[in-house]
């Protein structure tokens, strides 16, 4: 399934696999909204499949986020592992 993102009263809705073939264009649609926005939601419940390569992304704009003193949060089935990865991270 190809990704999708969709807003929904202020918050994003990602569907479909998040893996290398995406992960760019991915990265720029969330980073333009943090220019935007203080605070940015994105669901993951609709996610089917996420490569290490979508790991590492998510956690990249979760630590640019952090530094430009933004929210970015990840809700969503999956997102607990998501969230153990980022504090085994030492994301500061």
């Amino acid at each position: 399934m190809a990704l999708q993102i969709l807003e929904n009263n202020g918050s994003f809705y990602i569907l479909g696999n998040i893996s290398c073939e995406n992960v760019f264009s991915m990265k720029q649609y969330i980073e333009s909204i943090l220019e935007k926005r203080k605070y940015v939601t994105i669901d993951i419940t609709q996610v089917t499949r996420i490569d290490i390569q979508g790991v590492l992304t998510l956690t990249q704009i979760y630590q640019d986020a952090l530094l430009a003193e933004k929210v970015f949060t990840i809700v969503g089935v999956g997102s607990k592992d998501l969230y153990d990865h980022f504090n085994s991270q030492r994301i500061a």
